[in-house]
Protein backbone atom coordinates (compact mmCIF):
# COMPACT_ATOMS: atom_id res chain seq x y z
CA UNK A 1 0.00 0.00 0.00
CA UNK A 2 1.27 3.49 -0.96
CA UNK A 3 1.11 6.34 1.07
CA UNK A 4 -0.42 9.57 0.31
CA UNK A 5 0.18 12.75 2.48
CA UNK A 6 -3.35 15.17 2.78
CA UNK A 7 -1.63 18.38 3.15
CA UNK A 8 -5.14 19.58 4.76
CA UNK A 9 -5.41 17.44 7.56
CA UNK A 10 -1.29 16.67 7.65
CA UNK A 11 -1.89 13.38 8.25
CA UNK A 12 -1.34 9.44 5.94
CA UNK A 13 -3.95 7.62 4.43
CA UNK A 14 -3.45 4.56 3.04
CA UNK A 15 -4.75 3.35 -0.67
CA UNK A 16 -7.83 1.07 -0.07
CA UNK A 17 -7.91 -0.11 -3.30
CA UNK A 18 -6.56 -0.11 -6.75
CA UNK A 19 -8.33 1.84 -9.01
CA UNK A 20 -9.29 1.15 -12.89
CA UNK A 21 -6.80 1.85 -15.52
CA UNK A 22 -9.51 4.41 -16.93
CA UNK A 23 -8.47 6.17 -13.31
CA UNK A 24 -4.78 6.27 -13.26
CA UNK A 25 -4.82 10.19 -15.15
CA UNK A 26 -6.97 11.28 -11.94
CA UNK A 27 -5.11 9.58 -9.39
CA UNK A 28 -1.69 11.42 -10.80
CA UNK A 29 -3.20 14.98 -10.43
CA UNK A 30 -5.02 14.27 -7.30
CA UNK A 31 -5.10 12.26 -3.75
CA UNK A 32 -7.86 10.30 -3.99
CA UNK A 33 -7.38 7.88 -1.30
CA UNK A 34 -8.38 7.66 2.33
CA UNK A 35 -7.99 5.00 4.46
CA UNK A 36 -10.38 3.44 7.36
CA UNK A 37 -9.34 3.92 11.02
CA UNK A 38 -9.97 1.44 13.59
CA UNK A 39 -13.17 3.15 14.43
CA UNK A 40 -14.68 2.08 17.39
CA UNK A 41 -18.43 2.20 15.67
CA UNK A 42 -16.88 0.59 12.45
CA UNK A 43 -19.62 -1.90 12.57
CA UNK A 44 -22.21 0.33 12.74
CA UNK A 45 -21.16 2.62 9.96
CA UNK A 46 -21.36 -0.61 7.75
CA UNK A 47 -24.88 -1.03 8.70
CA UNK A 48 -25.52 2.37 6.40
CA UNK A 49 -23.77 1.10 3.83
CA UNK A 50 -25.33 -2.42 3.56
CA UNK A 51 -28.64 -0.42 3.96
CA UNK A 52 -28.24 1.62 0.54
CA UNK A 53 -26.91 -1.63 -1.24
CA UNK A 54 -29.77 -3.49 0.28
CA UNK A 55 -32.29 -0.67 -1.34
CA UNK A 56 -30.42 -1.15 -4.46
CA UNK A 57 -28.15 1.28 -4.88
CA UNK A 58 -25.28 0.51 -7.57
CA UNK A 59 -22.49 2.35 -5.85
CA UNK A 60 -22.26 4.26 -2.44
CA UNK A 61 -19.34 6.32 -1.08
CA UNK A 62 -19.37 7.18 2.57
CA UNK A 63 -17.63 9.09 4.91
CA UNK A 64 -18.51 9.84 8.55
CA UNK A 65 -15.55 11.82 11.02
CA UNK A 66 -16.04 12.39 14.40
CA UNK A 67 -13.65 12.99 17.25
CA UNK A 68 -12.44 9.28 17.46
CA UNK A 69 -11.06 10.06 13.49
CA UNK A 70 -12.50 8.96 9.89
CA UNK A 71 -14.39 6.54 8.81
CA UNK A 72 -14.82 6.28 5.08
CA UNK A 73 -15.30 3.64 2.38
CA UNK A 74 -17.45 2.95 -1.06
CA UNK A 75 -19.48 0.05 -1.97
CA UNK A 76 -20.86 -1.26 -5.23
CA UNK A 77 -19.82 -0.50 -9.10
CA UNK A 78 -19.18 2.86 -11.22
CA UNK A 79 -19.91 1.25 -14.17
CA UNK A 80 -22.19 -1.68 -14.64
CA UNK A 81 -21.49 -3.27 -18.04
CA UNK A 82 -17.56 -2.81 -17.44
CA UNK A 83 -17.90 -4.37 -13.65
CA UNK A 84 -15.55 -1.45 -12.46
CA UNK A 85 -16.15 -1.03 -8.83
CA UNK A 86 -16.50 2.14 -7.19
CA UNK A 87 -13.54 3.18 -5.60
CA UNK A 88 -12.31 5.91 -3.40
CA UNK A 89 -11.07 7.45 -6.88
CA UNK A 90 -14.11 8.07 -8.22
CA UNK A 91 -16.11 11.40 -7.96
CA UNK A 92 -19.47 12.08 -7.78
CA UNK A 93 -22.30 14.76 -8.62
CA UNK A 94 -23.48 16.80 -5.81
CA UNK A 95 -26.17 17.92 -6.78
CA UNK A 96 -27.76 21.32 -4.41
CA UNK A 97 -24.80 20.41 -2.05
CA UNK A 98 -23.34 22.65 -4.40
CA UNK A 99 -25.19 25.16 -2.94
CA UNK A 100 -24.02 25.36 0.62
CA UNK A 101 -20.51 25.86 -1.24
CA UNK A 102 -21.55 28.51 -3.49
CA UNK A 103 -23.16 29.99 0.03
CA UNK A 104 -19.82 30.06 1.70
CA UNK A 105 -18.14 31.85 -1.48
CA UNK A 106 -20.48 34.73 -1.29
CA UNK A 107 -19.95 34.74 2.67
CA UNK A 108 -16.00 35.19 1.78
CA UNK A 109 -16.42 37.92 -0.70
CA UNK A 110 -18.79 39.62 1.80
CA UNK A 111 -15.47 39.10 4.35
CA UNK A 112 -13.17 40.93 1.56
CA UNK A 113 -15.36 43.63 1.38
CA UNK A 114 -16.72 43.12 -2.20
CA UNK A 115 -20.08 43.25 -1.37
CA UNK A 116 -22.80 42.72 1.15
CA UNK A 117 -25.77 40.44 1.31
CA UNK A 118 -27.92 43.30 2.42
CA UNK A 119 -27.07 44.78 -1.07
CA UNK A 120 -29.53 44.69 -3.77
CA UNK A 121 -28.60 41.85 -6.07
CA UNK A 122 -28.81 44.56 -8.84
CA UNK A 123 -26.50 46.59 -7.90
CA UNK A 124 -24.18 43.99 -9.57
CA UNK A 125 -26.31 42.94 -12.82
CA UNK A 126 -26.98 44.53 -16.21
CA UNK A 127 -30.49 45.49 -16.73
CA UNK A 128 -30.57 42.72 -19.04
CA UNK A 129 -31.69 40.23 -15.96
CA UNK A 130 -32.73 42.90 -13.71
CA UNK A 131 -35.50 44.03 -16.38
CA UNK A 132 -36.88 40.54 -17.20
CA UNK A 133 -36.53 38.32 -14.21
CA UNK A 134 -39.68 39.55 -11.83
CA UNK A 135 -38.43 40.21 -8.22
CA UNK A 136 -35.12 40.70 -9.25
CA UNK A 137 -35.12 44.63 -8.78
CA UNK A 138 -36.65 44.18 -5.36
CA UNK A 139 -34.35 41.00 -4.04
CA UNK A 140 -31.13 41.11 -2.16
CA UNK A 141 -28.48 38.56 -1.68
CA UNK A 142 -29.55 37.75 1.18
CA UNK A 143 -33.02 36.98 -0.22
CA UNK A 144 -31.45 34.65 -2.85
CA UNK A 145 -29.39 32.62 -0.64
CA UNK A 146 -32.32 31.99 1.44
CA UNK A 147 -35.21 31.56 -0.72
CA UNK A 148 -37.27 33.91 -0.37
CA UNK A 149 -36.79 35.81 -3.62
CA UNK A 150 -40.17 34.68 -4.97
CA UNK A 151 -37.86 34.19 -8.11
CA UNK A 152 -39.69 31.33 -10.42
CA UNK A 153 -37.44 28.35 -10.65
CA UNK A 154 -36.33 27.57 -14.44
CA UNK A 155 -36.25 23.68 -13.62
CA UNK A 156 -39.78 23.75 -13.95
CA UNK A 157 -41.41 21.25 -15.54
CA UNK A 158 -41.13 21.95 -18.82
CA UNK A 159 -37.57 22.55 -17.99
CA UNK A 160 -36.82 18.75 -17.13
CA UNK A 161 -38.98 17.95 -20.18
CA UNK A 162 -36.50 19.57 -22.40
CA UNK A 163 -33.42 17.96 -20.57
CA UNK A 164 -35.09 14.44 -20.97
CA UNK A 165 -35.99 15.07 -24.98
CA UNK A 166 -32.29 16.90 -25.61
CA UNK A 167 -33.60 19.71 -26.71
CA UNK A 168 -31.58 21.09 -24.07
CA UNK A 169 -27.65 20.38 -23.66
CA UNK A 170 -25.59 21.82 -20.76
CA UNK A 171 -26.60 25.31 -20.59
CA UNK A 172 -24.79 27.94 -18.58
CA UNK A 173 -26.27 29.99 -16.04
CA UNK A 174 -27.02 32.78 -18.27
CA UNK A 175 -28.58 30.58 -20.92
CA UNK A 176 -31.03 28.76 -18.10
CA UNK A 177 -31.88 32.25 -16.65
CA UNK A 178 -33.01 33.58 -20.15
CA UNK A 179 -35.47 31.08 -20.17
CA UNK A 180 -37.77 32.73 -17.30
CA UNK A 181 -37.58 35.84 -18.29
CA UNK A 182 -40.87 38.42 -18.45
CA UNK A 183 -42.33 35.44 -16.51
CA UNK A 184 -44.31 36.02 -12.88
CA UNK A 185 -42.56 35.57 -9.85
CA UNK A 186 -43.72 33.62 -7.66
CA UNK A 187 -44.90 36.06 -4.38
CA UNK A 188 -43.46 39.01 -3.00
CA UNK A 189 -39.64 39.13 -1.96
CA UNK A 190 -38.95 38.26 1.60
CA UNK A 191 -42.72 37.21 2.62
CA UNK A 192 -42.19 33.17 1.99
CA UNK A 193 -40.01 30.60 1.69
CA UNK A 194 -39.70 28.59 -1.67
CA UNK A 195 -36.82 26.75 -3.08
CA UNK A 196 -35.56 27.91 -6.44
CA UNK A 197 -32.53 26.93 -8.21
CA UNK A 198 -32.37 30.07 -10.27
CA UNK A 199 -31.43 32.06 -7.05
CA UNK A 200 -27.81 30.14 -7.11
CA UNK A 201 -27.62 31.18 -11.06
CA UNK A 202 -27.95 34.78 -10.24
CA UNK A 203 -25.20 34.55 -7.40
CA UNK A 204 -22.94 33.17 -9.94
CA UNK A 205 -23.44 36.17 -12.32
CA UNK A 206 -23.41 38.55 -9.20
CA UNK A 207 -19.88 36.53 -8.49
CA UNK A 208 -18.84 37.13 -12.10
CA UNK A 209 -19.54 40.72 -12.32
CA UNK A 210 -17.69 41.66 -9.20
CA UNK A 211 -14.89 39.52 -9.70
CA UNK A 212 -14.22 39.58 -13.41
CA UNK A 213 -13.79 35.60 -13.30
CA UNK A 214 -16.01 32.76 -13.28
CA UNK A 215 -18.07 31.73 -11.10
CA UNK A 216 -16.24 28.41 -11.09
CA UNK A 217 -13.23 29.90 -10.74
CA UNK A 218 -14.03 31.90 -7.67
CA UNK A 219 -15.45 29.14 -5.93
CA UNK A 220 -12.35 26.62 -6.91
CA UNK A 221 -9.96 30.10 -5.28
CA UNK A 222 -12.22 30.90 -2.66
CA UNK A 223 -13.54 27.16 -1.08
CA UNK A 224 -11.55 24.15 -2.59
CA UNK A 225 -7.65 25.09 -2.96
CA UNK A 226 -7.64 26.54 0.65
CA UNK A 227 -9.28 23.88 1.90
CA UNK A 228 -7.27 21.30 0.00
CA UNK A 229 -10.04 19.54 -1.80
CA UNK A 230 -8.49 17.36 -4.34
CA UNK A 231 -11.62 15.59 -5.28
CA UNK A 232 -13.89 18.29 -5.74
CA UNK A 233 -14.69 19.96 -9.39
CA UNK A 234 -16.18 23.12 -10.36
CA UNK A 235 -15.48 23.25 -13.70
CA UNK A 236 -18.06 22.33 -16.86
CA UNK A 237 -15.31 19.78 -17.43
CA UNK A 238 -16.18 16.64 -15.86
CA UNK A 239 -12.96 14.86 -14.40
CA UNK A 240 -11.81 11.37 -15.89
CA UNK A 241 -12.87 10.44 -11.87
CA UNK A 242 -16.54 10.58 -12.57
CA UNK A 243 -18.77 7.91 -11.93
CA UNK A 244 -21.33 6.67 -14.07
CA UNK A 245 -24.64 7.50 -13.04
CA UNK A 246 -28.16 5.00 -12.79
CA UNK A 247 -31.80 5.77 -12.43
CA UNK A 248 -34.76 2.94 -11.71
CA UNK A 249 -37.28 5.04 -14.14
CA UNK A 250 -39.97 2.84 -13.31
CA UNK A 251 -39.14 1.71 -9.75
CA UNK A 252 -39.04 -1.63 -10.63
CA UNK A 253 -34.96 -2.20 -9.78
CA UNK A 254 -34.29 -1.64 -13.17
CA UNK A 255 -31.35 0.98 -13.18
CA UNK A 256 -30.13 2.98 -16.21
CA UNK A 257 -27.50 4.80 -17.26
CA UNK A 258 -28.58 8.57 -17.13
CA UNK A 259 -25.32 9.78 -16.80
CA UNK A 260 -25.57 12.25 -19.69
CA UNK A 261 -29.33 13.62 -18.72
CA UNK A 262 -27.21 14.59 -15.63
CA UNK A 263 -24.32 16.48 -17.62
CA UNK A 264 -27.37 18.25 -19.93
CA UNK A 265 -29.09 19.55 -16.29
CA UNK A 266 -26.16 21.23 -14.99
CA UNK A 267 -23.06 20.52 -16.79
CA UNK A 268 -22.36 24.04 -18.19
CA UNK A 269 -20.59 27.34 -17.41
CA UNK A 270 -20.84 28.54 -13.71
CA UNK A 271 -24.23 25.93 -12.65
CA UNK A 272 -23.62 27.05 -8.69
CA UNK A 273 -27.19 25.72 -7.94
CA UNK A 274 -25.91 22.32 -8.84
CA UNK A 275 -23.18 21.45 -11.07
CA UNK A 276 -20.00 20.46 -8.93
CA UNK A 277 -18.34 17.45 -8.45
CA UNK A 278 -17.13 15.69 -5.61
CA UNK A 279 -16.65 12.78 -3.14
CA UNK A 280 -18.00 11.87 0.50
CA UNK A 281 -14.67 12.18 2.16
CA UNK A 282 -13.85 16.10 0.72
CA UNK A 283 -17.17 16.73 1.05
CA UNK A 284 -17.09 15.56 4.91
CA UNK A 285 -13.71 17.60 5.39
CA UNK A 286 -15.69 20.98 3.81
CA UNK A 287 -18.86 20.56 6.10
CA UNK A 288 -16.22 20.47 9.37
CA UNK A 289 -14.28 23.17 8.12
CA UNK A 290 -16.92 25.58 7.44
CA UNK A 291 -19.08 25.36 11.42
CA UNK A 292 -15.25 25.01 12.65
CA UNK A 293 -13.55 28.71 11.07
CA UNK A 294 -11.28 27.19 9.06
CA UNK A 295 -12.71 29.08 6.00
CA UNK A 296 -14.92 31.57 7.66
CA UNK A 297 -14.91 33.67 10.27
CA UNK A 298 -17.52 33.09 13.40
CA UNK A 299 -19.71 35.93 12.29
CA UNK A 300 -20.24 34.64 8.68
CA UNK A 301 -21.20 31.09 9.60
CA UNK A 302 -23.67 32.85 12.70
CA UNK A 303 -24.93 34.50 9.25
CA UNK A 304 -25.28 30.70 7.17
CA UNK A 305 -27.16 29.39 10.24
CA UNK A 306 -29.71 32.33 10.66
CA UNK A 307 -33.35 30.98 9.77
CA UNK A 308 -35.62 32.68 7.51
CA UNK A 309 -38.39 31.94 10.80
CA UNK A 310 -40.86 31.27 6.98
CA UNK A 311 -42.42 28.32 7.15
CA UNK A 312 -41.35 25.65 4.82
CA UNK A 313 -44.45 24.01 3.22
CA UNK A 314 -44.77 20.61 2.09
CA UNK A 315 -42.33 18.80 3.80
CA UNK A 316 -42.80 15.02 3.94
CA UNK A 317 -43.21 13.62 7.35
CA UNK A 318 -39.68 11.53 7.00
CA UNK A 319 -38.15 15.19 6.71
CA UNK A 320 -39.36 16.59 10.16
CA UNK A 321 -36.01 16.96 11.44
CA UNK A 322 -35.39 19.74 9.00
CA UNK A 323 -36.29 22.92 10.73
CA UNK A 324 -35.28 25.81 8.63
CA UNK A 325 -33.40 27.22 6.00
CA UNK A 326 -30.32 29.84 6.50
CA UNK A 327 -28.02 30.64 3.84
CA UNK A 328 -27.54 27.81 1.55
CA UNK A 329 -27.80 25.47 4.61
CA UNK A 330 -30.97 23.47 6.12
CA UNK A 331 -30.99 23.49 9.81
CA UNK A 332 -31.52 20.03 11.32
CA UNK A 333 -32.76 18.90 14.43
CA UNK A 334 -32.22 15.02 14.87
CA UNK A 335 -33.87 13.69 18.02
CA UNK A 336 -31.68 16.80 20.04
CA UNK A 337 -28.78 16.65 18.15
CA UNK A 338 -29.12 20.12 15.99
CA UNK A 339 -26.80 20.34 12.67
CA UNK A 340 -26.33 21.92 9.48
CA UNK A 341 -26.32 21.00 5.69
CA UNK A 342 -27.60 19.85 2.28
CA UNK A 343 -29.12 17.17 0.02
CA UNK A 344 -28.43 17.49 -3.54
CA UNK A 345 -30.23 15.46 -6.22
CA UNK A 346 -29.65 15.93 -9.93
CA UNK A 347 -31.37 12.61 -11.67
CA UNK A 348 -28.74 9.53 -11.27
CA UNK A 349 -26.92 11.60 -8.72
CA UNK A 350 -28.10 11.71 -4.91
CA UNK A 351 -26.65 12.45 -1.46
CA UNK A 352 -26.20 14.92 1.70
CA UNK A 353 -23.60 16.31 3.62
CA UNK A 354 -24.10 17.32 7.29
CA UNK A 355 -22.29 18.51 10.43
CA UNK A 356 -23.43 17.94 13.79
CA UNK A 357 -21.50 20.38 15.92
CA UNK A 358 -22.05 19.69 19.88
CA UNK A 359 -21.05 15.97 18.34
CA UNK A 360 -18.53 16.83 16.23
CA UNK A 361 -19.92 14.48 13.60
CA UNK A 362 -19.73 15.24 9.59
CA UNK A 363 -21.38 12.82 7.57
CA UNK A 364 -22.04 12.53 4.01
CA UNK A 365 -23.42 10.12 1.73
CA UNK A 366 -22.81 9.84 -1.93
CA UNK A 367 -24.72 7.78 -4.58
CA UNK A 368 -24.56 7.32 -8.53
CA UNK A 369 -27.64 5.93 -8.30
CA UNK A 370 -31.62 7.00 -7.40
CA UNK A 371 -34.91 5.58 -6.99
CA UNK A 372 -37.76 6.41 -5.12
CA UNK A 373 -36.13 3.33 -2.29
CA UNK A 374 -32.94 5.26 -1.93
CA UNK A 375 -34.72 8.53 -1.58
CA UNK A 376 -36.33 7.16 1.49
CA UNK A 377 -33.22 5.38 2.72
CA UNK A 378 -30.99 8.70 2.09
CA UNK A 379 -33.31 10.85 4.32
CA UNK A 380 -34.55 8.29 6.91
CA UNK A 381 -33.98 10.08 10.01
CA UNK A 382 -32.79 6.49 11.35
CA UNK A 383 -30.00 6.02 8.80
CA UNK A 384 -28.80 9.60 9.70
CA UNK A 385 -29.09 8.24 13.68
CA UNK A 386 -26.64 5.24 12.95
CA UNK A 387 -23.47 7.87 12.07
CA UNK A 388 -23.63 8.95 16.06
Amino acid sequence: MKNIQLSALAMSFLLLTACQENLEKAMQQSTCSFANVVHPRSVQYQRIVDKFMQAGAVGVSITIKTPEGVWSTTAGKADLPNHINLSPCHTLGIGSISKTVSAATILKLQEEGKLHIDDLASKYLSDEYTKHISNLDKATIRHLLQHTSGIRDYLGIRGILNIHNQSVKAQSAKENLRTIFDKKALFEVGSQWSYSNTNYLILALIIENITGKSAYEVVTEKIIQPLHLQNTYASSTRPASLSRGYYDSFNNGMMRDLTKFDYYAVGGQDMLDGGLVSNSFDLAIFMEALKTNQLLKPSSIALMEAPTNLQIDDIPENLSYIKDYGLGLFLLDIDGKKGIGHGGNVHCFNGVAYYFPEQKVSIAILLNSYSKKLDEVLYDKETLKMAF
